[in-house]
């Protein structure tokens, strides 16, 4: 399916927000659309990673059959993270919906390398990755489930890429907008990524103005008089 994408202007009004899980957060409280995800169901790899891009999505299924059977088997089981970047625009985000499998890592060190070599702004992956170090030492954020040094393969099976998929109990439509940081990640649907940065970039200006009056401000007596709308005692 073709994946609806946003001007990268858009996408860039919200990398500029310092905090900007906690923004978009906000915004999508005050539009009353999207979804918000804590750290406790995906976490960065990482404390300073960050991203904002539209999904392109991968959803696997666990195999329940012993691996060494089914490699003895010879049954063909894909692994299609490398598919999944092969149909990604640069700047999308990677979102891999590992059918409740949280053991196995179903992306590595090898898998980060080839998404960065394809322009992929992130990886989500509500399951497990491993080689950890190689990853942050890639440049590519990464949020995930859990970590695991035991690969997926002969475990899991790619049933569709670029279709509506799961991750901690919240759906993703491909195209839909991940912003995420150390705070956690947001769901932003396509329709309303415009109003959400609106709504962030107007909320940022009066956050600045009232920053600059805290810090400005002689005492707490002098900040609450400036805050209130009260004129100051003569």
């Amino acid at each position: 399916m073709d994946i609806p994408r946003h001007d990268a202007a858009v996408a860039a009004k919200l990398l500029a927000l310092p905090d900007l899980a906690s923004a978009v957060a906000d915004a999508l409280d005050e539009l009353g659309v999207g979804a918000v995800l804590t750290t406790d169901a995906l976490a960065p790899l990482a404390p300073d990673m960050r991203v904002c891009g539209p999904a392109v999505t991968l959803r696997y299924v666990r195999v329940n059959a012993d691996p060494a059977v089914v490699r003895s088997a010879g049954t063909r089981l894909v692994v299609a993270d490398r598919d999944l970047y092969g149909v990604a625009c640069p700047g999308d985000v990677a979102v891999f919906d590992c059918g409740g499998n949280r053991d196995w890592a179903v992306a590595g060190g090898l898998s980060a390398e080839w998404a960065r070599k394809a322009g992929v702004a992130g990886c989500v992956v509500d399951g497990a990755v491993r080689d950890t170090a190689t990853i942050v030492g890639s440049g590519l954020p990464v949020w995930s489930a859990n970590r695991s040094p035991r690969a997926a393969r002969y475990r899991v099976d790619a049933v569709a890429i670029n279709d509506v998929v799961t991750i901690a109990r919240t759906a993703v439509r491909p195209g839909d907008y991940i912003v995420a940081d150390a705070d956690g990640i947001c769901v932003v649907p396509f329709e309303h990524l415009p109003a959400v940065a609106d709504a962030c970039v107007a909320a940022q200006a009066a956050e600045d103005a009232l920053l600059g009056t805290i810090r400005t401000s002689a005492d707490l007596t002098e900040l609450v008089l400036r805050t209130s709308g009260r004129p100051a005692p003569e």
